[in-house]
C-alpha cells in the first residue's frame, strides 16, 4: 500500500521537484496550500487548504497522513510556522516528519553556530524533543548541500554574469551539491526507507564541485576576484548589529561562509553519504557540464 504523504510548500523553489518525485514514486500525495491560494497542481494530488497559523487546521488536514514533507523556506517563513507544523503532525499521529533542512550542513558545529541557521537548529531541537516524547513520531534531516542547478541559475554559488566573478577563499575549495530533482529523489528514498532513516540526519549529494571547476565548465572567460569568507562572516555580524539589518547582506554572507569556508562541513565525507540507500546516483562529468551550461 502506498504511503500517504503530505507536502507543505509545493509551489516554492524546491517544492515542485519534490512533489514530482513523490508522484513518480507512486505515493498518495496531499498538497497543503494556504486558504484562497490559486495554485494549480497535478490532478493526481489531493489539495488541502490550511491556515498555517492554526494548529487545529493543520492537525485536521494531516490526520490520516503517514509522512509530512516540509519544503517551506526556513527564515522566509517564520520559525513558529515550522514548529506548529511539527506539533500538528504529532497531534495527527504522523509517523515521519521531514523538515525543510535541505541545504548546508547544519550538523557541523561551526555551521550550526551561524545565525542564519538559528531557526533550523531550533527546529531540529523541537523534532528531537517531539520524538523523545512520542514513540510513534520520528524525523529525518536531509542534508543535501546547496541546490546545484538553482544555485547556478540565480548566480548564488557562481556569479557567472560578470564582469567579475567572486571566488570565495580562492575558489578551489570543493563543496557538495545536489540538483532540485536529486533532492526530490532523496526525499522519495527516505520515505521508502523509513526505518533505516529514523531520527537521524542523512547526507546525500550528486556532485562535489568547486567554483573554479564550475567556471571552467561554463566556458566563460571572466576576470576573477578572491573574497575571504572570514571577511564575509565579519561583515554579516556587522550588518546584524545595525538597527535595520539587510538580510540580503547578512544571510547570503553567512550561507557562503557555510558552503565555501573550510571547516564548515560543506564537503560531505564519502563515508557518511546515504546515496546508495536513497538511490541517488552521482552525476557524471558530462551531466555536470550540461547543468552548468544550461544554467550559466
Amino acid at each position: 500500500m502506498s504511503p500517504k504523504v503530505a507536502i507543505a510548500g509545493a509551489s516554492g523553489n524546491l517544492g515542485p521537484a519534490v512533489l514530482a518525485a513523490l508522484l513518480d514514486a507512486g505515493f498518495e500525495v496531499t498538497v497543503l496550500t494556504r486558504e484562497n491560494k490559486d495554485n494549480k497542481f497535478n490532478e493526481r494530488v489531493r489539495v488541502a487548504e490550511v491556515n498555517y497559523d492554526s494548529l487545529d487546521s493543520l492537525t485536521s488536514a494531516l490526520t490520516g497522513q503517514e509522512v509530512v514533507v516540509n519544503t517551506l523556506g526556513v527564515g522566509r517563513i517564520p520559525k513558529e510556522t515550522h514548529l506548529r507544523l511539527i506539533d500538528a503532525s504529532v497531534a495527527a499521529k504522523v509517523q515521519r516528519f521531514i523538515p525543510s533542512e535541505f541545504g548546508g550542513n547544519t550538523t557541523n558545529p561551526r555551521a550550526a553556530q551561524l545565525p542564519v541557521y538559528a531557526d533550523k537548529v531550533a527546529i531540529q531541537k523541537h523534532l528531537q524533543e517531539a520524538s523523545n516524547s512520542n514513540d510513534t513520531f520520528s524525523y529525518t534531516l536531509p542534508i543535501t548541500g546547496p541546490f546545484l542547478d538553482w544555485g547556478l541559475k540565480t548566480k548564488f554559488i557562481l556569479n557567472h554574469a560578470g564582469p567579475e566573478v567572486e571566488l570565495y577563499d580562492g575558489g578551489d575549495q570543493k563543496f557538495s551539491a545536489t540538483t532540485l530533482a536529486g533532492i526530490g529523489q532523496a526525499v522519495s528514498g527516505i520515505i521508502r526507507n523509513l526505518e533505516a532513516t529514523r531520527n537521524q540526519a542523512v547526507y546525500v549529494r550528486e556532485a562535489d564541485v568547486s567554483q573554479k571547476g564550475l567556471l571552467e565548465l561554463s566556458g566563460k572567460q571572466l576576470a576573477t576576484r578572491t573574497v575571504s569568507t572570514a571577511e564575509l562572516e565579519k561583515e554579516a555580524y556587522d550588518e546584524l548589529g545595525k538597527p535595520n539589518p539587510n538580510p540580503a547582506v547578512f544571510a547570503f554572507n553567512f550561507l557562503r561562509r557555510a558552503i565555501f569556508g573550510e571547516g564548515f562541513g560543506g564537503l560531505l565525507p564519502a563515508e557518511e553519504l546515504s546515496n546508495d540507500l536513497l538511490e541517488v546516483r552521482s552525476l557524471s562529468d558530462a551531466e555536470i557540464r550540461d547543468i552548468v551550461v544550461k544554467n550559466t
